[in-house]
């Protein structure tokens, strides 16, 4: 048996349903502080896709990715990169709310995805990952803000994808070789709410992320 069927087995319901509420909790709050329409970049979407447990934490707590995506009308090409960054602070506050007391986070996916009608059927997405101390700062110093947030990103950013921070990258796949399991309250299955390119690779390109 796996880690994550162990984490699973006999409370799958209840993990579930708590991330399922975190999701909801996390959507309600995006939609009243992050104000798209006020921002210098245009947005055709947004909101939580997906909890990606990819581990077992302390005390057997799950360990979660949050990931929000924004849908853009523009390709990769044309996004005007300062202008989507404006909207990452209050998204990953947000999360940081929701998310960090209560369940062990090991960072945070922003991701924001092109070539599809909806969140679900993009083409192409890119992410900025964050770890959660880091939005620590965010959330707790005054001195702290969101252009403080992208220099320390940007600084710390080893160019590796796959380890947060991540200052702009390819998007993740949660789940892709079974290592773990994605939740998502979306109506869509969670393959494609957690997967860069889903959409374009075919549903081979997450595995299981939408299963058990």
């Amino acid at each position: 048996m796996s880690l994550l069927s162990a984490l699973f087995d006999g409370d799958e319901q209840s993990t579930r349903e708590r991330l399922e509420t975190l999701e909801d909790e996390a959507n309600d709050r995006l939609d009243t502080r992050v104000d798209t329409d006020a921002a210098p970049v245009t947005v055709e979407e947004f909101g939580v896709t997906a909890s990606a447990v990819v581990n077992e934490g302390p005390d057997d707590e799950p360990v979660v990715v949050p990931v929000v995506r924004f849908a853009m009308p523009e390709s990769r090409e044309q996004l005007d990169r300062d202008a989507a960054w404006t909207v990452v602070p209050e998204t990953l506050r947000v999360l940081h709310e929701t998310y960090d007391d209560a369940v062990f986070v090991r960072h945070y996916d922003v991701q924001f995805a092109y070539d599809g009608d909806e969140l679900f059927e993009a083409r192409e997405v890119d992410r900025i990952a964050v770890a959660p101390d880091t939005v620590q700062r965010l959330v707790a110093e005054s001195g702290f803000d969101g252009d403080d947030l992208r220099g320390y990103v940007e600084r710390e950013d080893d160019i590796d994808d796959e380890i947060a921070p991540v200052a702009w990258g390819d998007a993740a796949d949660y789940g892709a070789d079974n290592s773990a399991v994605v939740v998502s309250t979306a109506a869509v299955g969670a393959s494609a709410a957690a997967c860069g390119g889903a959409a374009g690779a075919g549903a081979g390109a997450c595995g299981a992320a939408g299963g058990t």
